[in-house]
C-alpha cells in the first residue's frame, strides 16, 4: 500500500517540511529519522511512502526542518494526528492535510474546558459511510470543529451532486463519534475539481442554517488522480461567521463561600450552589484559589492558600460533615450556629471544630471504612502521595512541629523504611495515620462531585496552580533533591509592593526534575485534572526564571533572577565602569545617609549595628550584616521598643549596586533590582551612573530573552502535555519580552488587569493591547477590589480613570457608586479577550443593596503584609443571592448584550 501525504505550508528560506509517525516507514517516532517531503510549488509539500503492511491506526506529525542540518526546528501545533485506515482503502491512499498553526487562536478550544464542557455535544450523530467500489473514488472528509452550537450538526455542502449541489436542504451530514473531529464520506465516479464548505445543519428544520465564512474550499489536482483509490481530506479551523467566542466567569475562593449548610467556612459542597448562581446569571466559569492542605501550625497563619504542605492533598476545612457516616448531627448543628455568625472566617475555630467532629465519626466507622471497596480503589490510585502525606501529618502532630529537619529526630529524613514502619496497619498509632486517609477520601469525593456538577451545568470549574511549594511540606520531606532548599522564591518590587515579595518557598531544581521527564509535575497535573477543566498558573514567569532571594535576607530587593546570564568582571572593565568591590557590592553607608534616614536615632544605630571603617563611612557589624539577623534582633522582647528602626536598617542592607554570585570569586554578578533608586547609585558621578544604567538595561531587557525562552520551552510543553486542561497564566509584573510569544505558541491564555497595563505608554490597560487568548479582570485576589481601590488610591489617578477610561463627565464621586462599578464591568465585557473573570465583590459592587457596607472588608490579601490573614467571607448566603432575581436578571442581560455566552 502507498500513502501520499500532502499539506500546504509556506516555509521560510532554508526550511523544509518533514513527517514523522508511529510506524517504521515514518521513523517510529524518532524525529531524526523523519521523512523529508518534496516541494511541488504553490506552497504544497508532498511525499508518497510505500508501506509493507497497511497500518490500521496511523499517528503522525509534520515538522519544520532546517535545510542545512535536517535537525528538528519546530513542529506543527498539537499532539500527533490520529487516523483510522479502512481495509478497503485500496492500494493508493491520498491524505490531503491542513496545517495546524502554532499560534492559531482556535487551538485553545481543543482542551477539556471546551470539548468536555462548553461545547460538549448534546447528541451523538452518525457519520455517512459508503461501500467500497473500485470504479469510484471514496472521499472521507474530516473536520475538527469544537464550536458547534447546541442542537446543530456539522454538515458539508458543495458543487458536486454528491455534496448537494449547494442545496441547503441536501447536505452531507457529518458524524461526531470522534468529537471534536466530524467525519463523513462520499463516493464519486468522475475526477474533476470541486468546491465545498462546511456549515451548521438544524435537524429540526432539516436544512443548513449557516455556512462558514470566507471563500469556498477547493479540491483539485493530484488528490483526484486516477491512480488514487481513496482520499481523506483533513480540514482545520471552521471559519466562524460571528467572530470569536467569548465567555465570562466569577472568581471566589472556596473558603469565602457562605451557605446555610456550611460550617464557618466555604465547603466543596457549597460550590454546587455557587455553580447554580453562576448559571442563573449567565456565567460560564467559576474560578477558585488553591484548595490544597496548608495545615502547618494549626494557627491562622495557615490560612495562606499558597503555602500548602502537599500539592496533592486537599484542605480538611473544605469538608462537608453532614454526609459522613456516624457524624454527630446535633454537634454539627451547634457548631454551625456558632461559627456561621462570624463575618469572616475564624480559621482556628473552624478547623479545630471540623477535625474534632470528623475524628469522632472516623472512630465509629474506621474498620468498615478502611475495608470498603470504594476506599480501597481510592487508596490504590493515590498511594504514591497519600501514604507519605498521612505519615507526614501524623509526625507533624506527634512532634508539634512541621519543621522536620530540626524537630523530627529519627524521622527527619524520609525513607521507604520510615514509611513502611509508620504506615503499617500494625503500627501502634495507625489510626492517627489512617484518619488522614479518611479525610482525603471524602474531600476528593466531594470535590469531584462538585466538579461533575459544574460540567453537567455547562460550567468550567477553574483551579489554581501555585508556583512554589512550602519549605516544610511533605513534598520537600520526600524528595528534597527536587528543590533548591538554600533559596527563597519571591517577586521583585512592583507598584503594589515597593520591597518585592518573599514567599519563602524553595525554588525548583529543574535539572533534577528533568531526569525523569518531570514526573512530579505530570503527577501534579494529573491530580489537578481530577477536579478541574481549566487552571491558572500562579506566576507563570517562574517557568522562565524565578526571583530567588538568599535565605539570610528578608525582602525581595536583594533577590535575583535564577537562572540568568550574569555580568562578568571583564564586562565592567570593557564598559568603563570603575569597579570597586566594597563600593559596589557592600552596603554604602555614610554619616549623611544615617542622619537623613534615622534623625535623632542615628547615633543609636551607629553604636548598636555599625562599625566605622573610615571617617564617616560605616559597615554592619558581623552579627547584623543580613536582614535575617536584624529581624532576629528585633524579635527579642527587650528590643521591641526599637522595632520601628527595622525597615530603615533593611534599606541600609539593600543599599548595594551589584550582588556577587557565591563561588564566583568576585568574577560574576547580578545587578540589584532598581539599583538606580538606591542612595549608593545617586552618589556616583553622572558618567558612572549612565554606564551602570546601560548595563542594567542590557541585563534585564536584552541578553536574557533567548535564554529565558529556552528555559520555558524545556518545561511548559511537559506541563501542557500532561493533561487536556485549558491553561491560563498569571503573567504580571516584570514580564520578559519572550513571554507573550511562548504563551501564544503554547496556547496559554494571558492575564490582563485593567490597572496593570503591560504597555509602558499607557496608564491603564487599553483594548488595542489585549490579545484574544487572554483573561481580562478588574483585579485579582492580591489587589483591592474596585470599591476599596477607588477609595484608597491617589485621587488624581482615580480622576484620570473616571474621565479618560470610563468617559464620564463632571466631578468623580468620592466613593465607587454602583454606576461606576457597572461601567467597569461593561468595559471588560466589550473587550476582545476570550474570557473576562470578575471577583465576586466587583459584581456585587453594581448593586447598592447587595454589596458590603465597608469595601475594606472585601480585601482577600495584602501582599505587602506577610503573614496575612486570608479570611474574607461573603456577607450574603448563596441561597440569598440565588433569590435576587432583579440583580441576577440584570447581570444575565448585561452578559448577553455584550455577547458573553
Amino acid at each position: 500500500m502507498t500513502i501520499t501525504f500532502q499539506i500546504h505550508y509556506l516555509t521560510k528560506w532554508g526550511q523544509q517540511l518533514a513527517i514523522v509517525g508511529n510506524v517504521p516507514e515514518l521513523g517510529s517516532g524518532n524525529e531524526q529519522q523523519a521523512q523529508v517531503m518534496q516541494y511541488i510549488g504553490g506552497g504544497y509539500w508532498r511525499i508518497s511512502i510505500p508501506f509493507k503492511k497497511a497500518p490500521s491506526n496511523l499517528e503522525y506529525k509534520y515538522l519544520i526542518k532546517d535545510d542545512s542540518t535536517l535537525s528538528a526546528f519546530s513542529a506543527e501545533w498539537g499532539n500527533r494526528r490520529k487516523l483510522r485506515i479502512s481495509r478497503a482503502a485500496g492500494e493508493h491512499l491520498f491524505l490531503k492535510d491542513s496545517w495546524r498553526a502554532i499560534d492559531h487562536p482556535e487551538n485553545a478550544f481543543y482542551t477539556a474546558a471546551f470539548e468536555k464542557v462548553i461545547f460538549k455535544p448534546q447528541a451523538t450523530y452518525k457519520s455517512i459511510s459508503v461501500a467500497p467500489d473500485e470504479l469510484r473514488l471514496s472521499i472521507r472528509f474530516q473536520m475538527r470543529a469544537v464550536q458547534v452550537p447546541a442542537g446543530l450538526q456539522l454538515a458539508l455542502l458543495g458543487s458536486l451532486p454528491e455534496l448537494g449541489s449547494w442545496d441547503y436542504g441536501h447536505p452531507v451530514l457529518l458524524g461526531n463519534a470522534d468529537f471534536p473531529t466530524w467525519t463523513g464520506e462520499i463516493s464519486i465516479s468522475y475526477r474533476q475539481g470541486f468546491e465545498y464548505k462546511y456549515g451548521f445543519y438544524d435537524p429540526k428544520l432539516k436544512r443548513i442554517v449557516e455556512l462558514e465564512a470566507g471563500p469556498n474550499r477547493k479540491l483539485d489536482g493530484a488528490p483526484l488522480d486516477a491512480l488514487v483509490n481513496s482520499l481523506i481530506v483533513c480540514d482545520e479551523y471552521y471559519a466562524q461567521t460571528g467572530g470569536n467566542w467569548k465567555g465570562a466567569g466569577v472568581a471566589v475562593p472556596v473558603f469565602s463561600l457562605r451557605t446555610e449548610d456550611s460550617l464557618g467556612v466555604g465547603e466543596f459542597n457549597d460550590l454546587k450552589k455557587m455553580i447554580d448562581w453562576a448559571q442563573k446569571a449567565g456565567l460560564r466559569m467559576v474560578q477558585i484559589l488553591p484548595v490544597n492542605d496548608t495545615s502547618a501550625t494549626h494557627t491562622w497563619t495557615d490560612s495562606y492558600p499558597y503555602a500548602a504542605i502537599t500539592v496533592f492533598g486537599l484542605h480538611p476545612q473544605f469538608l462537608h460533615l453532614d454526609v459522613l457516616e456516624g457524624i454527630n448531627a446535633k454537634k454539627v448543628a451547634t457548631e454551625r450556629k456558632k461559627l456561621n455568625v462570624h463575618p469572616a472566617v475564624d480559621y482556628e475555630a473552624v478547623n479545630k471544630s471540623k477535625l474534632g467532629l470528623a475524628r469522632e465519626a472516623f472512630n465509629k466507622t474506621q474498620k468498615a471504612f478502611l475495608a470498603s471497596a470504594e476506599f480501597q480503589a481510592f487508596f490504590a490510585e493515590s498511594k504514591h502521595w497519600l501514604e507519605p502525606y498521612a505519615v507526614f501529618c501524623y509526625l507533624r502532630d506527634k512532634f508539634k512541629s512541621v519543621e522536620f529537619a530540626e524537630n523530627w529526630g529519627p524521622y527527619a529524613q524520609y525513607s521507604p523504611a520510615v514509611l513502611a514502619e509508620l504506615a503499617s496497619p500494625d503500627a501502634p498509632d495507625y489510626a492517627d495515620v489512617a484518619f488522614h486517609y479518611y479525610l482525603q477520601f471524602h474531600l476528593d469525593k466531594q470535590l469531584r462531585e462538585a466538579s461533575d456538577y459544574a460540567r453537567s451545568k455547562g460550567l468550567i470549574l477553574k483551579g489554581d496552580l501555585p508556583i512554589g511549594i512550602y519549605r516544610h511540606s511533605v513534598d520537600a520531606w520526600v524528595a528534597p533533591e527536587l528543590y533548591n532548599m538554600d533559596g527563597q522564591a519571591g517577586a521583585p518590587p512592583d507598584p503594589f509592593s515597593d520591597n518585592g515579595q518573599n514567599w519563602g518557598f524553595p525554588t525548583y531544581n529543574w535539572a533534577e526534575m528533568a531526569k525523569d521527564g518531570y514526573l512530579w509535575w505530570r503527577q501534579r497535573m494529573s491530580q489537578l485534572s481530577r477536579y478541574f477543566d481549566a487552571y491558572r498558573i500562579d506566576h507563570i514567569l517562574g517557568f522562565f526564571r524565578i526571583w530567588q532571594i538568599p535565605l539570610d535576607q528578608v525582602e525581595g530587593t536583594l533577590g535575583f533572577f535564577n537562572p540568568a546570564l550574569p555580568i562578568v568582571r571583564e564586562e565592567l572593565d570593557a564598559r568603563g565602569i570603575y569597579f570597586d568591590h566594597e563600593r559596589y557590592c557592600k552596603p554604602y553607608i555614610t554619616k549623611q545617609l544615617l542622619d537623613e534616614r534615622f534623625g535623632e536615632e542615628a547615633a543609636y544605630v551607629r553604636t548598636q549595628f555599625l562599625d566605622e571603617i573610615r571617617f564617616n563611612y560605616f559597615a554592619f557589624k558581623p552579627e547584623f550584616d543580613t536582614q535575617r539577623k536584624i529581624e532576629a534582633f528585633f524579635k527579642a522582647p527587650e528590643n521591641q521598643d526599637k522595632i520601628h528602626l527595622q525597615t530603615g536598617l533593611f534599606k541600609l542592607i539593600s543599599n548595594v549596586l551589584l550582588l556577587e554570585i557565591p563561588g564566583s570569586n568576585g568574577r560574576e554578578f547580578h545587578p540589584r533590582i532598581d539599583l538606580n533608586k538606591t542612595y549608593s547609585f545617586q552618589q556616583l558621578d553622572y558618567s558612572q551612573q549612565n554606564k551602570l544604567q546601560d548595563l542594567y538595561i542590557d541585563y534585564f531587557y536584552r541578553r536574557q530573552e533567548d535564554f529565558w525562552r529556552a528555559q520555558a520551552m524545556q518545561k511548559l510543553p511537559a506541563l501542557k502535555a500532561a493533561t487536556d486542561m485549558l491553561i491560563c497564566g498569571e503573567d504580571l509584573g516584570m514580564v520578559p519580552a519572550c513571554v507573550p510569544g511562548v504563551m501564544r505558541e503554547m496556547g496559554i491564555l494571558t492575564l490582563e488587569i485593567q490597572r496593570m497595563s503591560k504597555n509602558p505608554a499607557t496608564e491603564f490597560l487599553q483594548e488595542a493591547d489585549i490579545p484574544y487568548l487572554s483573561v481580562a479582570s478588574p483585579s485579582t485576589h492580591d489587589m483591592a477590589p474596585i470599591r476599596a481601590w477607588w477609595e484608597e488610591e491617589d485621587p488624581a489617578l482615580i480622576s484620570r480613570f473616571f474621565h479618560n477610561e470610563l468617559q464620564f463627565m463632571g466631578q468623580e464621586p468620592y466613593t465607587c457608586e454602583p454606576f461606576i462599578a457597572k461601567a467597569v464591568v461593561e468595559k471588560h465585557l466589550r473587550w476582545p479577550s476570550m474570557w473576562t473573570v470578575f471577583p465576586l465583590q466587583d459584581l456585587l459592587a453594581m448593586d447598592l443593596e447587595l454589596r458590603r457596607e465597608n469595601p475594606a472588608e472585601e480585601r482577600i490579601n495584602v501582599p505587602a503584609i506577610m503573614p496575612y490573614y486570608w479570611r474574607y467571607r461573603m456577607h450574603l448566603t448563596l441561597e440569598n443571592l440565588l433569590g435576587q432575581d432583579g440583580f441576577n436578571g440584570m447581570l444575565y442581560d448585561l452578559l448577553h448584550r455584550n455577547q458573553r455566552a
